[in-house]
């Protein structure tokens, strides 16, 4: 199957017009069209934008996958296998969840996005976030990033070091002083993940469905 054809069935599975699509992705219907035609390819904030809406990997969409994963372990696609270049993008989160703002995205697997955000060689931040909670996924248009220390990475890399955790906030939940459930993750160890669920390594458990977003903590 190409790929204008696996977008326009995903498209239809959705329930979508090519014009409902467009207004997602911010292009016109024409592109959309031209897409599903095999007459172009989108560029990779468009396809960022398209493995959102239909809740797959950019790998599933451009027919690189072999297929369900199967594994507890979730697939994790490095910037080595998709080339999401040196652009910098802003991710913003549905709700009253806090997105990224400048970052470089690394990889993704079928939860989360991976992101690098420099600010100097001692104080560097990578983080995941949550795909379900991400609203877009926007190019930061004339700025450049620093190439990131790590070629790969994935959930692994943030077992055993001290990180943020944040819980999904959604409009309507009090929030602020009486919104507490985010101090108990502002300095966390995960031990371990599982497929739905997030180990601490003094004891307790998160489901993956509710984190937005986890970033190191420097020493």
């Amino acid at each position: 199957m190409t790929m204008g054809a696996k977008i326009k069935q995903l498209r239809s599975k959705k329930g979508l017009s090519q014009e409902k699509l467009a207004e997602k992705l911010n292009v016109s219907r024409s592109a959309v069209a031209k897409w599903e035609a095999d007459g172009g390819i989108p560029e990779i904030d468009n396809l960022l934008q398209l493995s959102l809406v239909f809740g797959i990997s950019i790998d599933e969409l451009v027919g690189n996958a072999n297929g369900q994963n199967n594994s507890n372990e979730a697939k994790t696609v490095n910037s080595e296998a998709h080339d999401f270049g040196n652009q910098c993008y802003d991710i913003e989160l549905a709700g009253w969840n806090d997105g990224v703002y400048s970052v470089y995205i690394i990889a993704e697997d079928t939860d989360f996005l991976y992101y690098y955000q420099y600010s100097d060689k001692v104080n560097s931040i990578y983080g995941m976030i949550g795909r379900k909670y991400i609203t877009s996924v926007l190019p930061v248009n004339g700025k450049k990033m620093e190439k990131p220390y790590i070629k790969e990475i994935s959930r692994d890399f943030f077992c055993g070091k001290s990180v943020k955790i944040e819980l999904a906030k959604r409009e309507g939940v009090i929030r602020g002083f009486l919104d507490f459930r985010d101090d108990d993750y502002r300095n966390a160890v995960i031990h371990s993940f599982e497929e739905d669920i997030l180990h601490l390594q003094f004891g307790g458990t998160l489901n993956i469905d509710d984190i937005t977003k986890i970033e190191n903590l420097n020493d």
